[in-house]
C-alpha cells in the first residue's frame, strides 16, 4: 500500500500537530487569547444571569409590597369612613337613652343623628340628587310609579320622591325614586 500512495504513507509518519496550532490556523487567535475570550465571556453570562435573577427578586418584592399596600389602602379609606360612624352611633345610644325620660329629647337627639350622618357623608363628597321639580332623567332616577299631571305640571316632571338618591361626584350611589307625572 505504501507503494501506490506514497503521500499517504508519508503523512501516517508524521506527528499529529497540535490542536493549538490547529485552532491557531483557521482563526487566526492564539488558543490563549480564544480561552481569555471564552473566560470573559462566560464572566459576563454569569453576570447577566444573576442580574436577571435580582431583577426577577426585586419584582417579586414590589408585587409583595404592592399587594401589600393596596390591602393597608384598603383598610385605611374603611377606617376613615367608619370613625365618623362610630360618633353617630354615639347619638343613637343617647336618644334611645333619652327616649324612656323625655320624648322630646328623643326627637331632638335623632335629628341631631340625621344632621350629623348628612354631615359626614357631604364631607366625604357624597351629594344628595335634586329630584322634587326635575325633569325625570333615567340616569339619575328610578320611576316606582306616576300620577296623572295637573294642568301647570309637564308630562315628564317629578313629582315626589320616594326615596332620595346620591352621588359621589360624577358616580350615582343610588339613583333617586321617584314618582313622575304622566
Amino acid at each position: 500500500m505504501s507503494d501506490k500512495h506514497p503521500e499517504k504513507a508519508a503523512e501516517a509518519n508524521e506527528p499529529e500537530t497540535d490542536i493549538a496550532e490547529a485552532t491557531e490556523v483557521e482563526t487566526g487567535e492564539p488558543q490563549d487569547e480564544r480561552d481569555t475570550e471564552i473566560e470573559t465571556l462566560r464572566a459576563e453570562l454569569a453576570e447577566q444571569q444573576d442580574r436577571l435573577l435580582r431583577t426577577v427578586a426585586e419584582m417579586d418584592n414590589l408585587r409583595k409590597r404592592t399587594r401589600r399596600e393596596v390591602v393597608d389602602s384598603r383598610r385605611f379609606a374603611q377606617a376613615d369612613l367608619l370613625r365618623p360612624m362610630l360618633e353617630i352611633l354615639d347619638n343613637f345610644d343617647r336618644a334611645l337613652a333619652a327616649e324612656a325620660t323625655d320624648s322630646d329629647a328623643f326627637r331632638t337627639g335623632v335629628e341631631m343623628i340625621a344632621q350629623s350622618f348628612r354631615q359626614a357623608l357631604q364631607e366625604r363628597g357624597v351629594e344628595p340628587i335634586v329630584a322634587a321639580g326635575a325633569v325625570f332623567d333615567p340616569a339619575v332616577h328610578e320611576a316606582v310609579g306616576q300620577q296623572p299631571a295637573s294642568e301647570d305640571t309637564e308630562s315628564g316632571t317629578v313629582l315626589a320622591v320616594v326615596q332620595e338618591g346620591y352621588t359621589l361626584g360624577e358616580l350615582v350611589l343610588r339613583p333617586s325614586r321617584v314618582i313622575v307625572a304622566q
